[in-house]
């Protein structure tokens, strides 16, 4: 979603600014460019660049499908006069994306004005990136060939641009996951929830690699259809030594496996926190996580699946929660979630943000196409549940309400 300030920049921007696809389609144009480009149209609707522009640029189309690099400036300054005005405007055209335009459309006599604009456009977009140090930004097309690569990109992957673009995503992905058929499933994944998010390893161009958390977003035409995906990864490599690093120097009051508080640890915690709760009257909230047919997938996919699927949601259910709030194992396969000073409503908005999440993940290894989803349960201390027995009781009926009602849902116990 474009952030409030860009979109009043491009609202009120003095030039004028269009974005088209590759065919001449226009998909938004601002106000300066239906002020600019009206006097050009035959019908007083922008809705096909190209038409409007035909009799005075008729050869815009053919230059656009000439064009073959994956970003760049097609027209730069291109001098246009519609027919009786005593003066014309100035076209830049830029490829953006696969298939994505941006007309700059200005009036001639405004020329240093527009020029000063894309300047400081251009500073922003370029102070932003470079303050970017860990996060890799670029795009893919539909296939999931890179076509844009960006600064920040080089200095995490340390691929130039020139050597990347054009090649498989699947050239940056680590060991452990199966190439081609991993880029597929994760694509396809994306093109149908939107977006979707893994931990694993990337690769570097000298063949080292590092531990990244990549999120994979669709670019979509206006059918709906995903045209491209746009990709963050993020170097976590640091965080990634440090947790295993509290893991190794843990106490039993941690959970071996996964990472979060030990079911003995989480249980004086929240003995704690209710007695707290009680005491002056605070909210307090807990979830209860459960995978679905954890034990059916166990059996299809293995002992080594179900430590990297509890890992999952550990690690998911930590992403999301505040640094006030304390995740445990509190079962073979259950965790729990405590949330102090927060209503019920707010447990429920975490337990949804956790189950959409854990519906998207990408599992790497030997399960790369597999799909695990969660039933949340969300109680929290009243008048009639002032324990943590109580509350764990609860947040379990409503996880089996969860479960009867199809699973992959989030219930709050209501009584």
């Amino acid at each position: 979603m474009m952030p409030e300030a860009l979109l009043d920049l491009f609202v009120l921007a003095p030039v004028g600014l269009v974005e088209v696809d590759d065919a001449g389609r226009v998909s938004v144009a601002n106000l300066a460019a239906r002020r600019l480009l009206t006097p050009f149209t035959r019908t007083g609707t922008l809705d096909d660049l190209f038409a409007t522009l035909a009799d005075v640029a008729p050869d815009l189309a053919a230059r656009v499908r000439a064009f073959d690099s994956p970003r760049g400036v097609v027209v730069e300054r291109l001098e246009l006069l519609a027919p009786g005005q005593p003066r014309g405007i100035l076209l830049s055209l830029v490829k953006v994306a696969t298939g994505r335009l941006v007309a700059i459309a200005s009036d001639a006599a405004d020329l240093s004005v527009a020029r000063g604009l894309v300047s400081r456009l251009e500073q922003r977009l370029n102070a932003i990136e470079g303050a970017v140090r860990d996060y890799a930004l670029y795009t893919l097309d539909a296939q999931g060939t890179v076509d844009s690569w960006s600064a920040a990109a080089e200095r995490v992957h340390q691929w130039a641009a020139a050597d990347i673009i054009g090649q498989p995503m699947s050239a940056l992905v680590g060991p452990g996951l199966s190439g081609d058929g991993h880029l597929h499933d994760t694509l396809a994944l994306a093109a149908r929830n939107g977006w979707c998010e893994e931990e694993g390893h990337r690769l570097r161009q000298d063949g080292t690699t590092f531990w990244a958390s990549t999120v994979v977003t669709a670019l979509r035409d206006a059918a709906g259809e995903a045209i491209g995906f746009s990709v963050i990864t993020h170097d976590v490599s640091e965080r990634r030594k440090l947790e295993e690093q509290l893991r190794e120097d843990a106490s039993s009051s941690t959970d071996y496996l996964t990472g979060v508080s030990a079911r003995r640890a989480f249980f004086e915690v929240a003995q704690s926190e209710v007695a707290r709760s009680r005491r002056y009257g605070q909210p307090l909230t807990m979830l209860l996580v459960d995978p679905d047919h954890f034990r059916e997938r166990v059996e299809q996919h293995g002992e080594s699946f179900a430590n990297e699927w509890l890992r999952a949601i550990a690690w998911v259910c930590r992403q999301e929660s505040r640094t006030t709030d304390v995740v445990g194992r509190v079962g073979g396969e259950a965790f729990a979630v405590l949330l102090p000073s927060t209503e019920l409503s707010g447990g429920l908005v975490l337990a949804e943000r956790i189950r959409e999440r854990m519906q998207r993940h990408v599992f790497s290894g030997d399960h790369p196409g597999v799909r695990c989803t969660l039933s949340i349960g969300v109680a929290d201390v009243t008048d009639a549940i002032t324990s943590v027995e109580g509350l764990l009781e609860t947040a379990g009926t409503a996880v089996e309400r969860a479960r009867q009602a199809g699973m992959n849902l989030v219930v709050g116990y209501d009584d």
